[in-house]
């Protein structure tokens, strides 16, 4: 389960209206920006919350921040309480992630990371839109590669102009954003070893979906929009379906 995105100290998020449905598409805009009570307030609703009736699955935590200090006093404080960790740099509701993902900035930022690193960490990365705008991408992952990080997961919402938001954009999601997906799995299998790690999310609707990213390259995969409109047996449809279980036996 990769629950949030944290933030160090509470954001507001984005004024409201910031999420709307296309029901005959099943697609969702959202231009949340973060909303979130802090890192702090998340580790004790782990810790301190209701006793739940039955033990929780692995919980990866997605943090982000608007500075290379607030991200690693983040990544340090959760790590103890999860199995691992995403950052998540490329949220199109929140512009300052830009300024870190230039190659510079992004360096920094993953080399002092990578000093207090305990637990995996993944890093979550902006959508495919054309192969000039994904080598930019690739650099930073090739950059996280070579410095020992687990893997990253493909890819963040495409940003696009929507007059239901408030702030008048926001991310999309669902199945238009599978295609994009696909082209960014199997580039960074392309570009990276076989060992390095692609978590899949975006446009998975179904479990042919999930199967074919798995083929081309995918670890893992991640649903959220399908699961707002298919509900939550759309993940035992997936862990029960014949291809899937025999990728996941393929691959011990």
């Amino acid at each position: 389960l990769v629950a949030g995105t944290f933030t160090l100290s509470p954001w507001p998020g984005n004024p409201r209206p910031r999420v709307a449905r296309d029901v005959k598409a099943m697609t969702l805009v959202n231009a949340l920006g973060f909303p979130n009570p802090g890192i702090d307030e998340f580790m004790r609703n782990l810790t301190e919350g209701p006793a739940p009736k039955e033990k929780l699955p692995p919980v990866i935590a997605s943090i982000s921040g608007r500075t290379i200090e607030e991200i690693r006093d983040c990544y340090v404080r959760v790590q103890p309480k999860v199995v691992g960790i995403e950052l998540n740099l490329s949220s199109p509701n929140t512009p300052k992630l830009k300024d870190l993902r230039e190659l510079s900035a992004f360096s920094d930022l993953a080399e002092d990371l990578a000093e207090v690193k305990t637990k995996p960490i993944y890093l979550k990365i902006p959508p495919y839109l054309d192969e000039k705008q994904f080598d930019g991408v690739l650099q930073i992952v090739r950059c996280w590669e070579d410095l020992g990080f687990e893997g990253v997961t493909a890819s963040n919402s495409i940003p696009i102009d929507d007059s239901r938001m408030a702030v008048g954009r926001g991310g999309l999601s669902g199945p238009p954003l599978l295609e994009h997906t696909s082209a960014a799995v199997r580039l960074i299998r392309a570009s990276v070893a076989r060992s390095f790690e692609i978590n899949a999310v975006g446009g998975i609707g179904n479990p042919a979906d999930a199967a074919a990213l798995l083929r081309s390259g995918a670890t893992t995969i991640q649903v959220f929009t399908a699961m707002v409109y298919q509900g939550p047996a759309l993940v035992k449809r997936l862990l029960l379906d014949p291809e899937i279980r025999r990728l996941m036996v393929e691959r011990g």
